[in-house]
């Protein structure tokens, strides 16, 4: 048979995603991870989101199945291409239509009565400051919601609030609120330093303030920043929730990642660095021992208590 194909054939083809073809053809291997984010069963660092794929690890990406297959199965392109027409003639694919919404306008979780359950969660549980804690309270960047009793984590669009993110109290749910900008996750800005301190969780960042008040440091000397999730980017840019705070921030010089320490973590922190070295000082300082910075304060707090029993 000739290997040839023709411009139609091939145009046709390379309009077919990556995601659709793993829908169609592999949905056992799609894990959900988000509103829009799925990751790959066998590689946890390899994303598709918003029709795009990128694979941090290998720091790849692209659009086209046939992408997928040439850069991630190791294909040879017309043998890709093959596959793919031969595929299709057998089950003919759904096609995902992705279709244009108006933007509604943000509306914050309603709040609790009280922050109770979040206090006993954040301090008795995550081991995070209680003043640490009262203080994003009282400038209303954290609450307890009203139904679920999830802890709110809200960033802002100057004095408006942009960005809600929602984590459970009583199990493993955590996910954006309806209509947040990522542009404007949670985060504290201090226009007086030129230090930025970025994480992948609201929790880690509050946990790394913590471990800077338990050595007597002031925590509100500097900037952080939680990019809420570290592949919140699919085609490879830096998240931007980064890329935003470091526009409305242009003091910033210096820039140290406390990302989780397993393959998506690390394979983000040093691609961002590598995007970023030439115009900021970055430094990687995740944590070595530990899965993330809170999994670190809650061994911490646990050794100090022993040391004092």
């Amino acid at each position: 048979m000739s290997r040839y194909i023709d411009s139609e054939t091939l145009q046709n083809i390379r309009s077919f995603s990556a995601f659709d073809y793993m829908k169609n053809y592999h949905p056992d291997l799609l894990i959900k991870n988000g509103r829009t984010d799925y990751y790959h069963r066998y590689h946890d660092s390899l994303h598709f989101s918003n029709g795009k794929w990128y694979w941090w690890s290998k720091r790849t990406g692209g659009k086209s199945a046939i992408d997928y297959l040439t850069k991630v199965e190791g294909m040879k392109f017309l043998d890709a291409c093959w596959y793919l027409v031969d595929l299709m003639k057998v089950s003919a694919p759904i096609i995902t239509v992705e279709q244009s919404k108006e933007r509604k306008s943000f509306v914050l979780p309603l709040k609790d009565s009280n922050n109770n359950a979040l206090i006993h969660y954040l301090c008795d549980v995550r081991k995070i400051d209680r003043d640490i804690v009262n203080y994003f309270i009282d400038n209303n960047m954290l609450y307890q919601s009203k139904y679920y009793k999830n802890v709110v984590f809200v960033g802002y669009d100057g004095q408006q609030p942009a960005y809600a993110f929602k984590r459970s109290i009583y199990k493993n749910f955590k996910l954006d609120h309806a209509g947040s900008n990522k542009a404007f996750s949670f985060s504290y800005a201090n226009t007086n330093s030129d230090e930025l301190h970025v994480f992948e969780a609201a929790i880690d960042l509050l946990s790394y303030m913590t471990i800077l008040k338990e050595t007597n440091e002031n925590f509100i000397t500097k900037n952080y920043l939680s990019l809420a999730g570290a592949n919140n980017q699919a085609n490879g840019d830096i998240p931007i929730s980064l890329k935003s705070f470091l526009s409305r921030n242009p003091n910033i010089k210096t820039i140290v990642f406390h990302l989780d320490n397993d393959e998506v973590g690390t394979s983000a922190t040093t691609y961002i660095m590598n995007r970023l070295k030439n115009k900021y000082h970055c430094v990687d300082q995740h944590p070595t021992k530990y899965k993330d910075v809170n999994e670190k304060l809650v061994n911490m707090k646990g050794a100090h208590r022993e040391q004092t029993i």
